[in-house]
């Protein structure tokens, strides 16, 4: 992984596509990352957030621009990134907690969580993927590691040999409803579910508020839509 500093802080560079935007003060990333922090602040029902990859905090500067204050509770084995997050944001971040460990264990060992975001990757033949851990293993951890009326989120990337709408119905099996989020600039998809979900268009319109609110140029790039499950 390669380290590029900038006037905003640092960005984290692998096989030539950023992994995260590491700022030094709150604000908008303009990425992906503006996104997950709007559905954790608009989807949250109550304190408990869990990260499952922290990608070096990437998301903790939007969330807390957008007022979010509450802990997180993170999990991740790359030193390097969380030295440059604790190097740019430990003045303001907040309470972020952050426990070096494999994230299926480290999640079965937890109390239930009001939202989980699922953010795990590795480098595959053609690139950054998910592990097979996070599409085989996770959904049903995940699912009972939530608080009645709790949301699982995760970031989805491309799957050699395995088709978008199979990795979508084996993440979204054990929840009763799914939205899909599909960006514009960007090959990843994010997948929401839970037991009760708002409707997409609602769901689209609240999180551009909030990304218009941040100022993320993110805002209107993304479209959202119902699944079946």
């Amino acid at each position: 992984m390669k380290v590029v500093r900038t006037r905003r802080g640092a960005r984290l560079i692998q096989g030539g596509a950023v992994l995260s935007e590491i700022l030094a003060r709150p604000g908008p990333t303009h990425s992906l990352f503006d996104l997950l922090a709007a559905l954790i602040e608009r989807l949250a029902p109550g304190p408990r957030v869990a990260l499952l990859g922290f990608a070096g905090g990437g998301l903790i500067a939007p969330l807390r621009a957008l007022g979010h204050t509450g802990p997180i509770h993170a999990v991740d084995l790359d030193h390097q990134a969380l030295s440059l997050f604790w190097e740019f944001s430990a003045d303001w971040a907040g309470e972020v907690e952050i426990d070096e460990s494999d994230a299926a264990a480290w999640l079965c060992d937890q109390e239930p969580y009001d939202l989980i975001l699922e953010d795990l990757s590795v480098e595959g033949e053609e690139g950054e993927t998910k592990p097979e851990l996070s599409w085989r293993a996770l959904p049903d951890i995940l699912a009972a590691k939530l608080r009645p009326g709790g949301v699982a989120v995760t970031n989805l990337l491309p799957v050699p040999g395995v088709s978008w709408n199979s990795l979508q119905a084996e993440l979204s099996a054990p929840f009763g409803e799914a939205r899909l989020l599909e960006l514009t600039e960007y090959e990843n998809r994010v997948l929401v579910c839970g037991e009760s979900l708002p409707e997409a268009r609602s769901l689209t319109r609240d999180l551009r508020q909030r990304m218009e609110q941040l100022g993320s140029k993110q805002a209107r790039l993304f479209r959202t839509r119902r699944l079946s499950t």
